[in-house]
């Protein structure tokens, strides 16, 4: 059996979690405790009860889906708030929301719970007399990590949240402080990630509880976000940000102990993660205790998610060059399946099938696979995992990357080339390294300009008219952002989050973006169950359109809770256009 040696350790940490969950979450509702039951006041007595209590962080992190529900999901399936990007067409049309909701569960409501216990955490620790200084100081890093990652999400989603970093009674009127402003909570996330970046151990339980590493991690994601986001979206200088962007990458690219795979596409097909040398931090899955549906997903007749023409050809040939690059020979076409895979980096053929398309009316293989653009996802294939543990929803165990070395890698380039000061010898510390573990060929720059072998790149797609509306930015930042796009194609929350910062949400509309919505080069179809353009482009979505409007950087603040505010006298405001 799969990891049987940890199985029971994993459900004594579950059980005694769920006890843990269920009596604190109670706990401001009893007016007198039974002398059996945890409460509050009782349960905080050591560490392995701090330790339990922690676990429940990790449900943040969705990883593959839990069980059935893939929903739920960080990696290719699109789930909760819209998480709708230019890579995949999802098997139904979303369009990216008009007007308000009313509640966001996931979120919201999740996230502020998630901070309030963190807040417990932060409250309670120090009192512990059982418990080491080593071990106080590491548990509330541990809090903080939370604290701040989830603050984090809170700005990437909303702007503007309610701030507190203290734990409040339900009848306190602090519950309802105002939003402040996101440049003021940022500002507070770097402070909670330094300081437990300073707090935590070098490594608790290897690589599947957050340490010292994986809070510079999360600090480096931090600060190329606010850096990006400041420079595009408020035309301010966020040099301080992405310099601290740089410094705690280096934190962990100087760390001997992280490498990456001999293989990319091992991150996301392997059936375990445990000290692993690339991933930080990864979500672990055992048989018959915590399992997910992800590869059942993408084997079954269900109609799948396609890989758009717009992602498709974002792939260079293996020189390295874009293929509409003018003298490029290397790249051969996509009149058949073949040459649309001749000669392109390898990572392509890894996360789609190469050999042929399936979609309506022509499915693909002995499991009559189809997807909505034709091409069939295969990234999250095991070889060594078969029969029901594949085919059966609930049954899929193999393991997910929440924090890798390649993000650290990527951030740091992008750091570089943001500031203007990136140099050949920058990439070949971080992306060129990437670029190397998938086969081609690397990349020297001026400064400005970008070289593969000597060769300038000139990509027209970076100068198009759907460059222009928000700004073009220069050759090198260009590739960067390409490479990232490449290295995380399945991440599609990662994804998302990255063109918003960019400024670059235009990507995602139909009109001003047509490839978005075509998938292969199909020709004439088989049948008639899909639609191809005129030039023989499946047409994923053939009567839809979606509009990209400012006001979808953001998610609206849910109207209930501003209801409620406004019941206590306190205005929640709204994001600007909903």
């Amino acid at each position: 059996m799969k990891k049987s040696n940890i199985k029971s350790k994993f459900l004594m940490l579950f059980a005694t979690a769920v006890v843990a969950m269920s009596s604190v979450s109670c706990a401001d509702y009893l007016t007198e405790d039974p002398a059996d039951k945890f409460t509050n006041d009782n349960f905080w007595q050591g560490e392995d009860n701090v330790k339990t209590f922690s676990w429940l962080n990790y449900d943040t992190f969705y990883g593959y889906g839990n069980g059935t529900t893939i929903g739920l999901s960080f990696f290719y399936y699109h789930g909760s708030d819209n998480r709708i990007d230019d890579n995949l067409s999802a098997f139904s049309f979303y369009q990216m929301p008009i007007t308000a909701s009313t509640t966001n569960t996931y979120s919201w409501n999740e996230y502020y719970t998630l901070i309030r216990r963190c807040n417990l955490m932060l409250e309670k620790i120090p009192t512990i007399t059982s418990m080491s200084d080593i071990k106080k100081n590491h548990y509330i890093g541990v809090a903080k990590f939370f604290r701040a990652y989830t603050y984090f999400r809170l700005v990437q989603k909303f702007g503007n949240v309610p701030y507190t970093d203290s734990y409040l009674s339900q009848n306190d009127p602090l519950v309802y402080a105002p939003s402040s402003p996101r440049g003021e909570v940022i500002d507070k996330v770097i402070a909670d990630l330094e300081s437990a970046a300073n707090l935590m151990l070098d490594v608790d339980d290897k690589n599947v509880t957050v340490n010292k590493y994986t809070a510079y991690a999360a600090l480096s994601n931090v600060c190329i976000y606010e850096g990006t986001y400041r420079k595009y979206h408020l035309n301010q200088d966020g040099s301080a940000y992405l310099n601290k962007a740089k410094t705690a990458s280096l934190v962990i690219m100087n760390n001997s102990s992280y490498k990456l795979n001999a293989e990319w596409k091992s991150l996301y097909n392997s059936v375990e993660l445990l000290g692993n040398t690339e991933v930080i931090l990864a979500k672990r899955y055992v048989t018959n205790v915590l399992m997910h549906s992800l590869q059942n997903y993408t084997n079954t007749s269900t109609r799948l998610y396609g890989l758009t023409k717009w992602a498709a050809e974002s792939y260079v040939t293996k020189n390295g060059l874009p293929i509409k690059q003018t003298g490029n020979t290397e790249y051969v076409g996509d009149n058949t399946a073949a040459n649309t895979f001749t000669n392109r980096d390898p990572r392509f053929a890894q996360v789609v099938n190469p050999t042929a398309y399936g979609y309506n009316g022509n499915p693909f293989g002995t499991l009559k696979l189809t997807s909505m653009s034709g091409y069939i996802f295969e990234l999250y294939n095991n070889p060594a995992t078969t029969g029901p543990d594949v085919t059966t929803g609930g049954r899929n165990y193999t393991d997910c990357p929440l924090f890798t070395l390649s993000e650290v890698y990527l951030n740091y380039a992008e750091a570089c080339a943001e500031l203007g000061t990136v140099t050949t010898a920058d990439l070949n510390l971080s992306l060129n390294k990437v670029r190397a573990r998938a086969g081609i060929a690397t990349l020297t720059t001026d400064g400005i300009n970008a070289l593969a072998n000597g060769v300038q790149i000139n990509d027209p797609v970076r100068t198009s008219a759907l460059e222009q509306i928000s700004g073009v930015v220069n050759p090198i930042i260009w590739e960067v952002r390409r490479e990232r796009r490449i290295e995380f194609m399945s991440w599609t929350t990662l994804r998302q989050m990255d063109i918003f910062r960019w400024k670059k949400g235009d990507y995602l509309d139909t009109t001003k973006n047509p490839d978005v919505n075509l998938g292969a080069k199909v020709g004439t179809p088989v049948g008639t169950q899909i639609k191809v353009d005129a030039n023989g482009y499946v047409i994923i979505y053939p009567t839809s359109t979606r509009n990209f409007e400012a006001k979808h950087y953001l998610l609206n603040i849910p109207t209930n809770d501003i209801d409620l505010y406004k019941a206590q006298g306190i205005e929640l405001k709204q994001n600007t256009g909903w």
